[in-house]
């Protein structure tokens, strides 16, 4: 009867240490997913703090771009309008969507400034530019990690035997994110 409930002991401290360790692994993996998703969300602030200099810049020397300097106000007047809003860093996909149509519209506006001979000749216009590249570069890597990782996990939360306790362990599986297309 000893022998019996020594293997029975056994086997309990084993599921329970297997459980523990299986709620670390993925507490760890969820914690990288959380720090590369706000090295993107600490970017993008960077960017919003970044285009009120860059529209300062090259508002005066870009004037035929207006609609397009206008339209990057615009935006990231929204963009803040909505993190205000909610009151929170958590991203949704309305916000998503307008930083990705903010980038679309900077890039439009590297691509006339590449183009504008004026504008090339503005030292501190060609170092806001720069910075603003470096910037959302920095983001997209960002993205890029966080994406990778969330996929990562999210194939883990399928694979048995941890597919059976991460229900109980309240894991579910994350979005993937766009941002820079």
């Amino acid at each position: 009867m000893t022998l019996t409930w020594l293997v029975v002991m056994v086997c309990l401290g084993v599921i329970i240490f297997w459980c523990m360790y299986t709620y670390n692994l993925f507490e760890g993996k969820q914690r990288q997913i959380d720090f590369w998703w706000d090295e993107v969300d600490a970017h993008l602030q960077l960017r919003r703090e970044l285009i009120p200099s860059l529209l300062d810049r090259s508002r005066p020397i870009m004037g035929e771009q207006v609609a397009i300097i206008d339209g990057i106000a615009g935006i990231r007047e929204e963009i803040v309008n909505e993190l205000i809003g909610t009151n929170s860093l958590v991203v949704g996909y309305k916000l998503e969507q307008l930083e990705n149509k903010l980038s679309s519209l900077v890039r439009s506006l590297k691509d006339a400034f590449r183009n504008h001979k004026e504008a090339q000749m503005k030292p501190e216009l060609l170092l806001v530019m720069g910075e603003l590249e470096s910037i959302e570069g920095k983001a997209i890597t960002a993205c890029k990690e966080y994406n990778k990782l969330t996929g990562l996990f999210n194939a883990s939360i399928k694979r048995f035997p941890a597919n059976l306790v991460v229900g109980l362990l309240k894991f579910k599986p994350l979005e993937r994110r766009i941002f820079g297309e």
